[in-house]
């Protein structure tokens, strides 16, 4: 089959997108004390090193999977891409913090306007519901082997010798992939059908913006600034935005008049469930990621290098047990996944005992590899469960409020788990407990969502509309 025409090929090009786009979220971690040294900077500045590029990728995220609707996704995927290596290379040159922030955000933007579009080219080449599946289980894998990857990455760049300053080859590293997938996507993707009916919906573009960077900067401040007036303003001119950008966005699905959030998709209670249980995981997640690899450093006293070849356990137990859920996912469905939430919890309750003593390091292969058993099961089936009962015309805007969801969760946990590990290691308490005891804490949550979702009727099959 000719590669223009070949679906495979086709999943292959786009899921660059998320490759790249969660490396960069991770990769940074194993970075944070060479940034932070480089700079002369604070914690709460390095903590924004993340979080500005999770709040640029978390605002733009249902806007770019609407820019994909309107001005075709083929186009709109190519421009991401090419903002994304651009703006890479500006964070591996960046002179002070403030451009790296800057930068950084640029990146979380050109990032939302790829992963929306990846989304909706799954859901319009891989049409049967056995071929989605094993698509939206790449796409679950892709995620989780970029999470292990950056956390690899991150630690090998910053312990080499090739440049003075190491750490800038976790962006430059962008580029080389960057110009390849932009040839690749240029020569053969398709262009998809655009809507060149109605206009772009700017005034929901622009209320979601700035609703979602009031909430988003707010929260990640509060740790550095406290409840300020300003930050208090901020909170409530979010609240007051989401406001009427709800009911904005109410009229216009009423009146078929394009909304920017076609409000009708939140009629699929399975979907708004499978929200909440990524607004934990995620937030868990990537705090935990964030945590291990600062008591790897600071407190076990391990390098660069060999912290990120023990985080390679971790993507080790994650495909083998990925592999395995895919064949046993119809067979068991919800409990595989509460299984998997269980192991990730016994890991995570064994480093809080453990991981506290430099003589325990020993056993971080074994953490990691229970961890990544546990999120190989659960990971790639979330977006299957989130996605399954979408119509095709809601496929961009499902995946861009499931991505948004996502990062939001991240930053969202990143400020709340994040802080108080920080605060904590600057007040001389064990941060590492106080901190991996709130991922337990979620991880549990998780756990109690998935037995809910099982009792959902639109899980199991049996659903036949979107109002159900």
């Amino acid at each position: 089959m000719h590669l223009s025409r070949n679906r495979f090929f086709h999943l292959f090009i786009v899921l660059f997108a998320p490759l790249l786009s969660v490396v960069d979220v991770y990769i940074v971690n194993m970075a944070l004390p060479e940034i932070k040294a480089q700079y002369h900077t604070t914690h709460g500045m390095t903590e924004l090193v993340i979080n500005s590029y999770l709040v640029g990728y978390c605002v733009f995220l249902i806007t770019g999977g609407r820019a994909g609707d309107f001005f075709g996704r083929k186009k709109t995927y190519v421009t991401g891409m090419f903002a994304f290596t651009l703006f890479s290379a500006l964070c591996g040159w960046a002179q002070t913090i403030d451009q790296l922030l800057f930068y950084r955000f640029f990146q979380g933007v050109s990032a939302a306007i790829m992963i929306p579009q990846t989304l909706a080219i799954i859901q319009i080449e891989f049409r049967s519901a056995k071929d989605r599946v094993k698509a939206f289980g790449s796409f679950g894998i892709t995620l989780g082997i970029a999470s292990i990857l950056g956390q690899f990455l991150g630690g090998y760049f910053i312990s080499t010798t090739w440049m003075e300053e190491s750490w800038r080859l976790i962006f430059l590293i962008n580029l080389p992939f960057g110009i390849l997938n932009i040839l690749l996507a240029s020569c053969f993707l398709k262009e998809t059908r655009h809507n060149e009916k109605g206009r772009f919906d700017w005034s929901g573009v622009i209320l979601l913006t700035f609703s979602l960077s009031f909430l988003v900067y707010a929260l990640t401040m509060i740790p550095e600034e406290g409840l300020t007036s300003f930050i208090m303003t901020l909170l409530a001119l979010s609240a007051i935005g989401f406001y009427f950008f709800w009911r904005n966005q109410k009229r216009k699905t009423n009146n078929e008049a394009n909304p920017l959030m076609n409000t009708t998709l939140f009629n699929i209670k399975s979907f708004n469930f499978v929200l909440l249980i990524v607004l934990f995981f995620f937030g868990a997640h990537n705090s935990y990621l964030l945590m291990c690899a600062i008591q790897f450093k600071n407190t076990l006293h391990i390098s660069s290098l060999a912290a990120a070849q023990y985080f390679t356990f971790n993507g080790i137990g994650f495909l083998f047990s990925s592999i395995i859920a895919f064949k046993y996912l119809n067979k068991y469905g919800i409990s595989l996944l509460i299984g998997g939430c269980m192991l990730m919890l016994t890991s995570v309750v064994c480093q809080i005992f453990s991981l506290v003593n430099p003589e325990n390091a020993g056993y971080i292969p074994l953490f990691m590899f229970i961890y990544g058993l546990g999120q190989g099961t659960l990971l790639p089936s979330i977006l299957n469960y989130a996605l399954r009962k979408i119509p095709y015309e809601f496929s961009a805007l499902a995946g861009g409020v499931y991505s948004t969801v996502q990062q939001f969760s991240s930053a969202l946990g990143m400020c709340i788990i994040g802080s108080l590990f920080f605060f904590s290691l600057n007040n001389g308490f064990n941060a590492y407990q106080i901190g991996m005891g709130m991922v337990a804490a979620y991880l549990a949550v998780v756990g109690i969502l998935l037995y809910r979702l099982s009792k959902f009727k639109t899980v199991s099959g049996t659903a036949k509309t979107i109002n159900e």
